[in-house]
């Protein structure tokens, strides 16, 4: 009984973080298009471009679900919340997962790393998977993102 009423207290934190974290405007928008497939252990891996500061930044992503089967190809979007600074952007996101794909399919996930910034997707999948597990995603930056005397610049920035 006790550790029901602990894992009812950790849900419900979690839950008033997140609530919280979209109170406020975003911070940034991303989007990114990735391919997923595995059996037992998934890998994902894709592309895509953050939008902070009425800038572009191109990154990637990749990573690895645990209880996966099968292939999809995933279309994301979203808003990122307390994001302060650029370099807290890139690391590892983690989250858990239990989504059937089967021709396509869409949902919305709650991803955080370990600066605390937080993304909210919304996604389409279209290809056949059955995920039930967890993983974490890793995005890092395409190109390298200097520091000029106006602020954080972008090579390619488009």
């Amino acid at each position: 009984m006790r550790f029901a009423r602990v894992i009812v207290l950790v849900v419900c934190a979690v839950g008033a973080g997140v609530a919280q974290a979209q109170d406020g405007r975003p911070d940034a928008r991303l989007e990114f298009s990735s391919t997923s497939y595995g059996v037992l252990v998934g890998v994902n891996k894709g592309q895509g471009k953050l939008i902070f500061r009425e800038r572009q930044y191109r990154f990637s992503v990749s990573g690895v679900k645990v209880g996966t089967l099968g292939i999809a190809r995933v279309d994301a979007a979203g808003q990122v919340y307390r994001l302060r600074e650029l370099a807290d952007f890139p690391g590892r996101y983690y989250a858990l997962e239990g989504a059937v794909t089967l021709g396509q399919g869409g949902g919305g996930a709650v991803l955080r790393n370990q600066k605390g910034v937080m993304l909210y997707l919304q996604n389409v999948q279209k290809g056949v998977e059955l995920t039930l597990g967890g993983g974490g995603l890793d995005i890092a930056f395409t190109e390298p993102v200097a520091s000029g005397p106006t602020g954080p610049t972008e090579a390619g920035a488009r």
